[in-house]
């Protein structure tokens, strides 16, 4: 469940609960942290576009069915591309203490490849002018997974959370 749940962003919303920051962000670099209770089964941390927010909760069809499954019939990876391009969010999942680097394109077929221990605390930085999101160590403030995001619109954090999971924001990190 952990390994598929790239899957689990659109039309399950019985399954996580969604929490979308009320503030927005349409400039600048912005970094904020947080840590992950250790009893959390699965919580995916990132970036909404205002643009992209009603797509979520207008999306009349859960995509996690295998009855709108995108498949092709063999194993080109363009199932993957559609898939990417047509997520509301930008967010990574975390869980059983462990951080699970989204599937790319360019990403190892290895699954244990996109494994890490899951930091004590973990920071996500928003670059809008750059149209960049990275999700760091914290502690260390190492990257561990960059992408290009959408900035067309404001961002918003966002997080996903299934059952008892929990996550609490940390004090704000003054710029250096």
């Amino acid at each position: 469940l952990l390994l598929g749940s790239e899957r689990m962003q659109v039309g399950c919303y019985t399954t996580l609960d969604y929490i979308i920051a009320d503030t927005g962000i349409a400039k600048g670099k912005h970094f904020w942290a947080f840590h992950v209770e250790a009893y959390s089964y699965l919580v995916k941390v990132g970036v909404v576009s205002s643009n992209k927010i009603q797509k979520l909760f207008h999306n009349t069809h859960d995509v996690t069915s295998p009855r709108y499954e995108q498949d092709s019939g063999h194993d080109s990876g363009s199932e993957d591309a559609f898939f990417d391009s047509s997520q509301p969010f930008t967010l990574v999942t975390l869980g059983m203490k462990k951080f699970f680097i989204p599937t790319t394109p360019a990403a190892s077929k290895d699954p244990s490849s996109r494994i890490l221990p899951l930091p004590l605390s973990l920071g996500i930085c928003l670059n809008w002018d750059r149209g960049k999101v990275g999700f760091y160590d914290a502690g260390r403030m190492k990257c561990l997974y960059e992408c290009e995001v959408d900035c067309s619109g404001v961002m918003y954090p966002a997080f996903a959370l299934m059952g008892g999971a929990a996550v609490h924001l940390e004090e704000a990190v003054t710029s250096k």
